[in-house]
């Protein structure tokens, strides 16, 4: 089977045929094929749940799901990724907690968009994907995106694209219980081919600055390092944050939110935060005036000012908001000293997975040489380059004719 897109963006012909060839005896007449990208963070990290502006770009790899609609009353779930498992559940027993494996993200995709919308009585699922899990690539949010996305046009509605983020948003926070923001989610379906968003997290407004492809690619790479902390961290520092802004709100009105509070006022009433609150809200101020900062350099064209937020963050994130690794740390000082490299730092919650590049395209094979060769010196690890374009959001894909 060969497949197109409804969009420029390249969904690999040999991920849509593995989603297809894993459903196997479902695949009928009515099965249909979808995708959603995963994301890399470029600037505002852990902001939006502080109420900042985030700066996310998908990326060109992700989940196709294959998805055939029948009348069992049940939900049978494949994963290539996990081909020795097979889910099998009524629909009617799908409920937070249910597992914390990785059919919970699907799950917790289709249990919201049926209360949501109804109409289903039973559906087979084979999903396929090219995105690393577990890396701060948002693979997670890509399944729950692909779901909802794909439900919403099998159940033939016509929801807003910010139902459908806040719908995936909820398979995340309430069917699979991360305290995360929208961030991820918000990221996928608003993305465009050849640009990175903007979102303000406190009003929703989003602006889009491009990132063409010709002039920069996004390179990853994995430290070898599992972020087997990072759910636990990650709700640490929310409940970090949360505790720091009831302490601040004290002294001074009209604070909403992390995002709100200036250098000055931070400045003014630092007496009032223990040293670790501290640390993380000089973060969040930081981090709002770097991603400020980093639009205005990107509108312009200013690749290197863009990248050099990028690492500023990176130093942040490792000494403020203390979610680095010494593997992370090697890896962005790695990158950030390679040929035609703009700007590195690490990517999702931290704690390990992945680094986040931007590079001269025209650079690509030294950067790659020589930051697998730096990274390998330093901390005795095997590392590998993986390169994405800037993606659109998800898609449905098509058999050719």
């Amino acid at each position: 089977m060969r497949y197109r897109t409804l969009a420029k963006m390249t969904v690999t012909m040999q991920l849509a045929e593995e989603a297809v060839a894993l459903s196997g005896d479902w695949t009928t007449a009515e099965t249909r094929v979808f995708f959603a990208p995963g994301r890399a963070n470029l600037l505002g990290a852990h902001m939006d749940y502080n109420g900042g502006w985030v700066m996310p770009v998908a990326l060109s790899r992700g989940t196709c799901a294959a998805i055939t609609p029948t009348k069992s009353g049940l939900l049978r779930l494949r994963s290539a990724q996990f081909p020795e498992e097979f889910i099998s559940v009524p629909l009617k027993d799908l409920r937070p907690g249910r597992t914390q494996g990785w059919s919970a993200y699907a799950e917790g995709a289709i249990h919201v968009a049926m209360q949501a919308w109804g109409g289903l009585s039973g559906l087979d699922v084979a999903l396929a994907a090219d995105l690393p899990m577990a890396k701060g690539l948002s693979s997670s949010a890509s399944v729950e995106s692909v779901m909802v996305f794909a439900l919403s046009h099998l159940l033939d509605v016509n929801p807003s694209v910010d139902e459908m983020i806040r719908l995936a948003h909820a398979a995340e926070t309430e069917y699979v219980g991360v305290r995360c923001g929208i961030l991820d989610q918000t990221a996928i379906f608003l993305a465009k081919e050849n640009f990175v968003l903007r979102f303000d997290c406190t009003e929703l407004t989003r602006e889009y600055f491009p990132m063409d492809a010709t002039k920069v690619l996004v390179a990853v790479m994995d430290t070898g390092v599992a972020r087997e902390l990072a759910s636990s961290a990650f709700n640490a520092r929310v409940a970090e944050c949360t505790k720091a802004l009831a302490l601040v709100q004290e002294r001074v009105p009209g604070i909403f939110c992390l995002r709100d509070v200036k250098r000055a006022d931070l400045k003014a009433h630092a007496d009032v935060l223990p040293p670790v609150l501290k640390r993380r809200v000089q973060h969040v101020v930081g981090e709002v005036e770097r991603t400020e900062f980093g639009a205005r350099a990107l509108g312009r064209g200013d690749l290197a000012g863009f990248g050099a937020s990028m690492t500023a963050a990176h130093d942040s994130l490792r000494d403020l908001f203390e979610v680095s690794t010494p593997e992370l740390n090697a890896m962005v000082e790695a990158a950030v000293a390679s040929p035609g490299c703009y700007g590195a730092r690490l990517t999702g919650a931290g704690f390990g997975g992945c680094v986040v590049a931007l590079v001269n395209p025209k650079d690509a094979s030294g950067f790659e040489s020589s930051v697998c060769e730096a990274y390998e010196s330093n901390t005795g690890r095997s590392t590998k380059v993986q390169w994405f374009q800037p993606s659109g959001g998800p898609v449905e894909c098509f058999m050719n004719p």
